[in-house]
């Protein structure tokens, strides 16, 4: 039986990023693999790609489906896994070609649940790599991870904990416990996904090498109007919350939730809708709408929240604008930080 089943979703990946990706995994140094290419409903010529390379080697299995998005995707080859370990691997990234066999050796020395490993972000133009150096291990606990995924952890800032790569995982912590991603969340579902996955693992730990190749090829604020933004938001929130009331979260986790929803509303609603050139709405009736938004619950909580954590200068002029109600001033200082980041994307990217 293979060891690891290395689990790709696809959907209308260029052919190049594809090919470069399952060449990637085949000719990994560790051989005993079952690679699994959930094809989720996509155009010529990916499934023909697809198929050429599963002739070629007898341990890709391809699952063609019907368009139904990636949360069915990766519960399809979650289906179809078999051996003692899981490796998600999106179809435009690649790995190492040692990624698997160090995982694996790490993963066995260590005896853990989930291993986690360093990565490389892959711009246009340049290669960054992610690695802690002498992490705490304290991050590399079960409490401290659930929490960087709610309220973020900069101190883990080269660790991909909300992503579903750049992580060896224990399968049977997956199969004994029903583990699956959510159908119907839109945004966040790996996040929703690790978090019940973590509350599943009793050990974890960390491999500092950058075995993983993130792709980063569109990453401009600007073209991803979205005004069904809240309700999207709303449902993962949602998730976020059926966890922590579930497994009986304390104080902690509704303090990080709350932080959650003030970042969303500062950072998603605003650059997503409100503040986007293709908002067709004008500018103070989107004054008008985030105003409202920020006075009724769960915001006006996550707002409240906010002015007791008292965070740095930047948070402070955010939190000032909506306390004040001074909604376009806010509206100004996220267009001055999204025209900034693309700046830095476009010198450095």
């Amino acid at each position: 039986m293979s060891h690891i089943s290395v689990i790709i979703p696809v959907y209308n990946t260029k052919p190049e990023y594809l090919s470069a990706c399952l060449e990637s995994v085949i000719n990994q140094t560790e051989r005993r693999l079952r690679i699994i290419a959930v094809d989720d409903g996509s155009s010529d010529p990916v499934p023909a790609i697809l198929d050429r390379y599963a002739a070629g080697d007898a341990r890709l299995k391809v699952i063609h489906q019907k368009n139904g998005g990636t949360s069915v995707a990766r519960n399809a080859g979650l289906n179809a896994a078999e051996g003692n370990y899981i490796l998600f691997l999106d179809a435009d990234d690649y790995l190492e070609r040692d990624c698997c066999e160090k995982a694996l050796s790490a993963m066995e020395e260590k005896a853990v649940d989930m291993l986690f490993f360093g990565y490389s972000t892959n711009y246009t133009n340049r290669e960054l790599k992610r690695v802690l150096k002498n992490p705490d291990p304290g991050l590399f606990e079960r409490e401290a991870l659930e929490l960087s995924i709610l309220g973020g952890d900069r101190r883990l800032g080269g660790v991909e904990v909300g992503a579903p790569w750049g992580k060896l995982i224990r399968r049977s912590c997956i199969e004994e416990n029903s583990v699956r991603y959510t159908p119907g969340l839109k945004k966040g579902q790996d996040t929703v996904f690790n978090l019940n996955l973590l509350e599943h693992c009793e050990s974890f730990a960390y491999l500092p090498l950058p075995l993983y190749h993130y792709r980063i090829s569109e990453v401009s604020v600007s073209h991803r109007y979205n005004p069904e933004i809240v309700d999207i938001m709303e449902k993962t929130c949602g998730a976020y919350r059926e966890f922590v009331d579930k497994y009986g979260k304390g104080e902690i986790f509704r303090r990080s939730l709350k932080r959650k929803y003030w970042k969303i509303l500062t950072g998603e609603y605003c650059s997503l809708y409100f503040v986007h050139p293709k908002n067709p709405l004008p500018e103070e009736e989107r004054e008008k709408e985030y105003l409202k938004l920020t006075l009724r619950e769960p915001y006006r909580s996550a707002v409240a929240s906010e002015a007791e954590e008292a965070g740095g200068l930047w948070e402070r002029l955010l939190l000032s604008c909506v306390e004040k109600g001074r909604i376009g001033s806010l509206f100004r200082l996220i267009r001055i930080r999204n025209a900034v980041f693309n700046r830095l994307i476009q010198r450095f990217g």
